[in-house]
């Protein structure tokens, strides 16, 4: 029981925190800067792609909202819009970036070059074909319901006499802070090594012995070496929610964090993350997940690309569950990055579904070949 809460339940309370975190922070610079992407884009036409892939690289909703956005209202075309949908990961940019910082920028950076190659040959295909999507029936973006944009000036007013929910949110922010500059937050952070240990151990085949061994000193080194960064990153977004907290205006807080941030993402995440961990735990403890994974690669490949089909953030976090445990390949997890794009493509599909299952089948070819190829 107290291995299930360790490896569980704290991880799952303090991945939830991050999360939330990152996205109130996004939030607020996107509501800080609103307009500017359509602005930006309109002026530099020939930089499309690489804004649109920019874009995608933003963790969460915005990015993909505000490229679809652009291409429902016919400012960027189908080349623009893909690279968005093959650099986006969704939700899933806050998870990867909470448990593998450093690999989440190289799967960044992957996704950025396919996104930016695959946008020009799309381009260069369909230059001569209009954009046929609804431009007139345009779709009300989460982040721009407001009838007037918040002042969003740094203001300490909000301290002299705050709200209940000011108070709670400023106690929890420092709370998450002292733990991470105390260092509980990585102690418990390695769910997986205890995996790594049981299996090496009772493996009596001294090939395989000595594989795990190197995938274990290989991942104690990159613990070793990307403890202090983790710690950083969590100090540095403590202070930088917990900046938004104390000076955003009382409708902002309302309206945009507790509305938004914590009453529409707070249960959603929790609950696929604790489901995620829960899942792989209750498997490593009755089943060798590593052996039936690597005798049935490519169903786990064709289940990888099917799950990203999902638009919604959730499902695809079970992939990098596995590949943090050392039972799935680096290639699969790509592959369900590359098809997945959380729910952020759900306007798309309200607009154009034609536009939808195009880009859809773009980037299963895509994942297939990059996932096999890999393998």
């Amino acid at each position: 029981m107290l291995e299930f809460i360790n490896d569980v339940l704290v991880q799952t309370i303090l991945i939830t925190f991050f999360v939330l975190a990152m996205i109130m922070v996004i939030e607020y610079i996107n509501v800080f800067s609103q307009g500017a992407a359509n602005r930006f884009m309109r002026q530099h036409q020939g930089m499309q792609i690489i804004i649109a892939t920019v874009l995608g690289l933003i963790p969460g909703c915005i990015g993909t909202y505000t490229a679809v956005s652009l291409f429902t209202h016919d400012v960027v075309g189908f080349g623009a819009l893909i690279a968005n949908l093959i650099a986006t990961t969704g939700d899933e940019a806050f998870f990867m970036l909470t448990l593998m910082p450093q690999k989440a920028l190289i799967i960044g950076a992957i996704l950025a070059v396919l996104a930016i190659t695959c946008g020009y040959i799309a381009t260069f295909v369909t230059k001569k074909h209009k954009n046929s999507c609804g431009q007139e029936n345009h779709f009300e973006i989460h982040h721009t319901h407001d009838t007037h944009t918040p002042n969003l000036r740094p203001s300490l007013q909000g301290l002299k006499h705050p709200s209940t929910k000011r108070i709670i949110l400023i106690v929890s922010i420092l709370a998450f802070g002292v733990m991470a500059a105390t260092g509980i937050l990585h102690s418990n952070h390695n769910h997986g090594d205890g995996v790594h240990h049981e299996e090496i151990v009772n493996h009596e085949e001294v090939v395989n012995l000595e594989t795990h061994q190197e995938h274990e000193s290989e991942h104690h080194h990159d613990h070793h070496h990307g403890t202090a960064p983790v710690t950083i990153t969590f100090i540095i977004l403590a202070g930088l929610s917990l900046f938004v907290a104390a000076t955003v205006p009382d409708h902002f807080l309302e309206e945009h964090i507790v509305n938004h941030v914590i009453k529409k993402h707070f249960a959603k995440i929790f609950l696929w993350t604790f489901a995620a961990l829960a899942a792989i735990f209750v498997l490593n403890k009755y089943m060798d997940v590593e052996s039936f994974v690597n005798g049935n690669t490519l169903y786990i490949l064709i289940a990888a690309l099917a799950i990203g089909l999902i638009p919604e953030s959730g499902p695809h976090l079970i992939f990098i569950t596995l590949y943090l445990g050392g039972n799935i390949p680096l290639g699969i997890l790509l592959a369900n990055c590359i098809v997945q794009d959380g729910h952020g493509a759900i306007p798309l599909f309200a607009e154009s579904k034609k536009y939808f299952f195009i880009a859809k089948g773009i980037k299963v070819i895509l994942g297939a070949g990059i996932g096999l190829a890999m393998m």
